[in-house]
């Protein structure tokens, strides 16, 4: 008796939308009016309304969200690229460390170099 059942294909896996960080090889969800040639700068990035508890880990987390935010001017379809998602103008907002950060935005005219005093550890 020689009736072996053929092993079960796997299903093929759907590509995946990463919302936080960058992880190489993954796939990105950018809108496609997200335009090339519109640039924001990062003002401040904090936790909006959101009550935030004084750990390590929220600490940590805050500080590089803003050391590698704060200050920048990116053009828009990098933002969503990195998962920043862009409501208007002068807001964004972006997961990282299981919280939703808020990016105050300001349309900027083109790259420019990073805004004095911005990032850093400040509170």
């Amino acid at each position: 008796m020689n009736n072996q059942v053929p092993p079960v294909a796997p299903e093929a896996q759907e590509s995946y939308i990463v919302s936080e960080g960058k992880k190489r090889g993954s796939t990105r969800d950018v809108r496609p009016e997200a335009a090339f040639d519109r640039y924001y700068t990062v003002l401040r990035v904090h936790a909006g309304d959101a009550l935030l508890t004084d750990n390590w880990h929220t600490n940590e987390v805050l500080s590089h969200t803003r050391n590698n935010f704060e200050g920048y001017t990116f053009v828009m379809r990098t933002l969503e690229a990195w998962g920043v998602m862009i409501e208007n103008d002068h807001r964004g907002y972006y997961t990282a460390g299981g919280r939703v950060w808020v990016l105050d935005l300001e349309p900027a005219t083109g790259k420019k170099p990073r805004l004095p005093g911005a990032g850093g550890n400040k509170r």
